[in-house]
């Protein structure tokens, strides 16, 4: 009688842990299932004698994500935001004070973030050629300095994964005319081992 009674005790302490261990899991499982949260940057891009160079700005050290860490332009959509492209232009006009014409976007990487690195985003990168004057006019609360530098060069530099993948891919052309030949056929989403 004695043994019937704790495999009972035994019976409900694991009914118990299982149902912890479901509610646990479910919970898990809805954040996991959320959609990604709609996002797009801008990877000014212009041909110089060493190879494509690449802006960046470097986020400020009060940020919660990448802190100092050189980026692009952009961020997440707005409910007022026409679209992707639109979310792309008012980011990189509330950063750097800079207009851009949607219609000279360029697809450059589409990809989903890391959970790991925080909210998880459905990364649009775009490439924008620029010729000419590129004066900005940085918003001190979301840059902290901005670089023009090679492609080649940035990849050195202690970048988040995402900014790394696309610079090393910007890197592999010797011309901005090349990467959009090689974009004209899709994004180039690949993944690389740094």
């Amino acid at each position: 009688m004695i043994h019937s009674s704790r495999l009972t005790f035994h019976e409900s302490r694991f009914t118990f842990h299982a149902s912890r261990i479901t509610h646990h899991v479910s919970r898990f499982n809805m954040r996991e299932r959320k959609e990604p949260i709609p996002a797009a940057a801008v990877a000014f891009v212009r041909d110089a004698e060493q190879g494509i160079e690449v802006y960046l700005s470097r986020r400020p050290a009060h940020f919660r994500y990448y802190p100092d860490a050189f980026v692009f332009p952009g961020g997440r959509v707005d409910s007022d935001d026409a679209d992707i492209r639109a979310t792309a232009a008012r980011e990189v006009r509330e950063e750097i004070g800079i207009e851009i014409d949607t219609d000279r976007l360029v697809l450059l990487r589409n990809i989903n973030t890391s959970a790991h690195a925080g909210p998880v985003y459905h990364m649009q990168t775009f490439a924008y050629p620029v010729v000419g004057d590129f004066i900005t006019t940085p918003n001190v609360e979301e840059v902290e300095e901005e670089i023009w530098i090679t492609a080649r060069e940035a990849v050195r530099l202690d970048l988040p994964y995402q900014i790394r993948a696309a610079i090393f891919t910007i890197a592999k052309f010797e011309s901005v005319a090349r990467l959009l030949e090689a974009l004209h056929e899709g994004s180039i989403d690949e993944d690389y081992w740094f």
